[in-house]
């Protein structure tokens, strides 16, 4: 292992050393830990990204050997890591708490707000249920309780849990209404 990784570093020192753009090198690293952030979820990455923009920063004011390069990259990336991870996750956490509530993007309120959908495992206040609604089985939760194999109507969707309530007897409105597919005459005498 330690072969591997004096290697990794010879290849990459060499070509620090080569480029001579030792500030450039690090601008590319660190957004390409940026963008990898983007695309991973767990608020992990742009801690390296981070710290591979200060090593830049660094290189600006004071020429340092590859090396002492490596050394402050790493350790600035966990001292990062270590600080400011969980702040950083609490302030993103109360920032998506208020959209939680309300259901804002459009598209996702029309495809799950007042659909039709059947309870799988009952449901009543304060214990989470399963339901069935477009073929998946979806958590949901109620302020009514709700037993196995009744209807249900969807009325709000909290991260990945369903909020449902019970269809009264006057039924759904026409939106709701299940498709029953093309009526089919039948054959004559």
């Amino acid at each position: 292992m330690a072969v591997l990784g004096g290697v990794i570093f010879r290849v990459l020192g060499g070509y620090m050393a080569i480029a001579g753009n030792y500030w450039l090198f690090w601008f590319i690293i660190g957004f390409a830990f940026l963008f990898l952030e983007v695309l991973t979820p767990g608020m992990f990455l742009a801690f390296f990204g981070l710290g591979a923009w200060t090593v830049m920063a660094i290189m600006f004011v004071i020429p340092l050997q590859v090396g002492l390069q490596w050394s402050i990259f790493i350790i600035l990336s966990l001292v990062y890591l270590v600080a400011l991870r969980r702040k950083l996750k609490d302030i993103f956490a109360r920032r998506e708490q208020g959209r939680s509530d309300s259901l804002k993007d459009p598209l996702v309120a029309d495809q799950f707000i007042d659909r039709e959908t059947l309870v799988i495992q009952a449901i009543s206040p304060g214990r989470a249920g399963m339901v069935e609604f477009n073929g998946t089985n979806w958590k949901a939760r109620s302020r009514h309780s709700l037993a196995e194999g009744d209807n249900a109507r969807i009325v709000n969707l909290e991260d990945l849990v369903l909020w449902v309530e019970p269809i009264d007897a006057t039924g759904p409105g026409p939106e709701t209404q299940p498709d029953k597919g093309p009526e089919i005459a039948e054959p004559g005498p």
